[in-house]
Formats: structure tokens, sequence, C-alpha cells
């Protein structure tokens, strides 16, 4: 693999790790190279994003996503309806 491709897939990696809750720093820049270092070692033509996505686990201990609830609790009320009497 070239030397640019290598460049793009260890910016784009280092910053899905920023986006996943990952620090900015050595250890995860050094973690990124050593994981796309292995990628490679296996396959020095082409080495797909996705592929070194799947091995993240592997090297980095991301919580889980925090997804935001869809809508907000139900809590039992009244509607308004009321009767003339």
């Amino acid at each position: 693999m070239d030397a640019q491709t290598s460049y793009q897939l260890l910016g784009k990696l280092l910053v899905y790790l920023e986006l996943s809750g990952a620090s900015n720093d050595r250890r995860t820049f050094n973690g990124a190279l050593a994981l796309l270092a292995d990628g490679v070692a296996g396959n020095e033509h082409s080495v797909r994003f996705e592929d070194l996505l799947a091995r993240i686990p592997d090297y980095f201990e991301l919580g889980e996503p925090s997804i935001p609830p869809v809508a907000p609790p139900i809590r039992r009320s009244s509607i308004g309806y009321f009767t003339d009497d």
C-alpha cells in the first residue's frame, strides 16, 4: 500500500476514534498506528477502512454509544375533556 493511502486511513481512523470518545493523545495515536500496521501486515495491497473498524475493540476500550430517547417518557395524565354539567 502506498504512503498516501496509509495517511488517509490513519486520518480517518483518528477522526473516528475521537468522535467515538477516545482521548486525543499519544497513546491513541500509537494504538491507531499499531492497528493500521497490523492491518497492512496481513494484506499489503488493499486494506479497507471497514476492516480496521471491525478490529478497533481489539486495540481500544470505547464506551457504549449513548442514544438519546426517541420520545419523552409516557406519563398518565388527563387530556382535558370536561363535561358541562
